[in-house]
């Protein structure tokens, strides 16, 4: 007989590839909403969304306990907390947080009793493994710390690509903040748009990408966005 969690689990399965393609084609409005709500869970929940610090799994059934407190919480809907939910299980910093005989949390934060399985556990060290196999690294740099840029001759040797420009301001830390629009650097040597998903902590922050892809990047691979004077 399937039990409660390896439902959780086959649901979780079904919605990860599902999730993916939906925050490709998020506008940018929709996102917003969905990163309000999460802001919503944060102030709400503090010992169960964690914003910063130490994440903890969180219960099975959690969005069940979350349905009946939607009623009473301003700004709050059934489908606006499943989206936040999805996005902050999905995060990299989540599901590092997943890990065999962790103590699951209710939404004040409580131990509910409940651990994480080892098929959970292999669950997400599946996702961790698939979000950073989409990272490419960067090329390697030179002698004094450059990255190369090289195109193929027709006789196959190697000559100096021309550097491209970069329309971005570097930032700092303070401007960094939740919702902030800003390029990242790529490994195709060309920047691709984000929006920041969370305060940039010491020296990196979390982004979201275009593709539905959230981040955890080094201060130096992210820019401003020049403003259109």
């Amino acid at each position: 007989m399937e039990t409660q969690d390896n439902k959780e689990l086959e649901a979780a399965k079904a919605t990860a590839t599902e999730n993916t393609a939906a925050a490709a084609s998020q506008d940018g409005t929709h996102f917003e909403h969905i990163k309000e709500t999460l802001e919503l869970l944060y102030k709400t929940f503090p010992k169960a969304f964690v914003k910063e610090g130490d994440v903890k799994p969180l219960k099975i059934g959690i969005f069940d306990d979350l349905k009946e407190k939607v009623a009473s919480i301003e700004g709050l809907s059934v489908s606006k907390v499943r989206a936040a939910l999805r996005l902050y299980t999905s995060r990299l910093k989540y599901l590092y947080s997943v890990k065999e005989g962790a103590p699951r949390i209710d939404i004040d934060g409580n131990d509910c009793g409940d651990k994480v399985s080892a098929e959970h556990a292999n669950y997400a060290k599946d996702r961790i493994k698939e979000i950073n196999s989409k990272r490419k690294p960067l090329k390697p740099k030179n002698s004094n710390g450059d990255k190369k840029n090289f195109s193929r001759k027709p006789n196959g040797k190697f000559a100096n690509k021309k550097p491209f420009k970069i329309e971005g301001d570097k930032p700092t830390i303070e401007q960094l903040k939740t919702g902030t629009e800003v390029l990242v650097l790529s490994s195709e040597q060309h920047f691709v748009r984000g929006v920041v998903a969370q305060d940039a902590q010491k020296d990196a922050v979390y982004v979201s990408l275009k593709s539905g892809l959230t981040v955890n990047l080094p201060l130096q691979r992210v820019l401003l966005p020049k403003k259109a004077k």
